[in-house]
């Protein structure tokens, strides 16, 4: 797909991979529809972004993801690229597992980029193309200690977005997936849980750049291949 003057959707767009990938869109004519909880962050990237279009939503409200795409979808009058990113990590070791924080983590992992789905689907269908691409995560192929449920997630999204590109081939809409390493963002910040012994220790300050994934990105939605790695290490974990 090509990706000047086309419109995208971006989740969890305040921050990170998010706000990397809306900048890039942006940087080579796209226009970008930020959705994210904090609305001041939102309001301050849209003005630098031009022709972006802020949405304070939170995307575990699914009937407010709904009507926030449906609002991006009036707004611009189309939709033709959903980029699912927004998710969060949690560590824990399997006898440590809060079952409502299980539940959070699936509901914003999993649940939110379906919905996402179902809600630009019918938009993309209608205008005879789209591109959807999930933000992944290397560990979908990876048994980490303490970090079950969050690996467990990704594969879960692996599962459904692979699915979905089978499904939605006829309908000239092209589905991908993108698997990051660590990355140099908040990410590990915002983990939720404290794990006895604090977990397995990941440098994410000497991660790749927000910015090096944006590009691996742009290029799954140029290309519109089912999957893109960060290193050649991720990909030989995946038996690509």
């Amino acid at each position: 797909m090509e990706i000047t003057g086309k419109v995208f959707v971006v989740t969890g767009a305040s921050s990170g991979i998010g706000l990397a990938i809306a900048r890039a869109l942006t940087d080579i004519g796209g226009k970008v529809a930020l959705l994210a909880r904090s609305t001041d962050a939102l309001t301050e990237i849209a003005a630098s972004l031009p022709g972006s279009f802020a949405v304070t939503v939170d995307v575990t409200d699914f009937d407010a993801l709904r009507k926030a795409i449906q609002s991006v979808n009036a707004h611009f009058g189309q939709i033709d690229g959903l980029i699912n990113n927004a998710g969060r990590s949690y560590a824990a070791a399997i006898e440590e597992i809060d079952p409502e924080i299980f539940d959070e983590i699936f509901h914003l992992n999993v649940l939110a980029p379906i919905v996402a789905m179902q809600a630009v689907i019918p938009i993309m269908r209608a205008q005879g193309s789209g591109s959807i691409i999930s933000v992944n995560s290397g560990t979908a192929f990876m048994t980490i200690p303490q970090y079950g449920v969050y690996s467990s997630s990704k594969r879960a999204l692996l599962g459904f977005t692979q699915t979905a590109r089978a499904e939605l081939a006829a309908d000239g809409i092209v589905v991908g997936e993108v698997y990051p390493g660590i990355t140099a963002t908040n990410f590990g910040k915002n983990r939720m849980g404290n794990p006895a012994g604090g977990g397995p220790a990941a440098n994410y300050a000497a991660g790749d750049t927000p910015e090096y994934v944006a590009e691996i990105t742009l290029t799954a939605i140029v290309e519109g291949g089912a999957q893109y790695y960060a290193s050649d290490y991720i990909k030989k974990l995946a038996g690509a």
